[in-house]
């Protein structure tokens, strides 16, 4: 429950963190952004403080949820996008590998392969069947989507992101959701760049990829990890792996210690 109206000031900086974010490893080559998070307990109670250390699934977090991380489809699907990555870049096979192990072991480890992010820190459905004016009516500054989506693209949210990539320097972002294209490409700093075109196609389905490239890190736009023309398959899940393995290096994969 919210105990005070705060300013937008106070909002911006809060936003301006890890805030919302799933987390993993920001040094990791490989990152990969939801427009808003898949899974939020984030709630606007004083005093807001910005999460200024990065989240990640640590061995407490994966105590805790050992039976939950099963049930969450889109983190399954970025292990099994990563594990056929690994395949391909340690055996040169066109595998899944073993997803499950990847997810329940290895997913966004403090010190792993992989960080993930959202561009917005709060949910941008609500959920409970709650209206957005219901849930975030008492914050004047976040009296709807468009003022709340509007202080982060202007405000700390977008520079955040922006200056955790050039200070990283991943070598490749996964943009989930292709509709969204203009506000990744403005949180990543990319605005203004031409992209080249990419067609996955493997068996008889196709998706298209956008690919952005700024000092060695790629951008890439695909489908959401969700509904009947995003990236749901198996085999798009695995084709997505092999693409995105041309910029990797076995160095990525090749430790697999269970004590990151």
């Amino acid at each position: 429950m919210m105990t005070k109206a705060f300013t937008r000031e106070q909002l911006d900086t809060y936003f301006a963190s890890f805030v919302g974010m799933e987390g993993g490893n920001p040094s990791a080559a490989v990152w990969f952004c939801d427009y808003s998070p898949t899974r939020s307990s984030l709630s606007l109670v004083a005093p807001l403080m910005p999460q200024l250390e990065c989240p990640a699934w640590d061995s407490p977090f994966r105590a805790r949820h050992a039976k939950e991380i099963l049930r969450w489809q889109t983190h399954q699907r970025i292990a099994h996008i990563m594990s056929a990555a690994r395949e391909m870049v340690l055996f040169g096979q066109e595998d899944s590998g073993d997803w499950k192990r990847y997810l329940t072991e290895h997913l966004y480890r403090p010190l792993g392969r992989e960080f993930m992010l959202s561009l917005f820190p709060l949910p941008i459905r609500t959920g409970y069947g709650q209206s957005w004016r219901r849930r975030y009516g008492m914050q004047p500054e976040l009296a709807s989507r468009i003022a709340y989506m509007t202080l982060c693209r202007e405000g700390g949210r977008f520079r955040f992101i922006e200056a955790l990539r050039r200070r990283e320097r991943p070598k490749v972002v996964v943009c989930l959701g292709e509709r969204h294209e203009d506000d990744y490409v403005h949180a990543f700093g990319m605005r203004g760049l031409p992209y080249k075109e990419h067609t996955l196609k493997p068996a008889d389905q196709a998706r298209i990829l956008h690919i952005y490239d700024d000092k060695g890190t790629r951008l890439v736009l695909c489908p959401a990890l969700a509904g009947a023309a995003g990236m749901c398959s198996d085999v798009l899940l695995k084709a997505m792996g092999s693409y995105i393995s041309q910029w990797l290096a076995k160095a990525e994969f090749e430790l697999w210690s269970t004590n990151q």
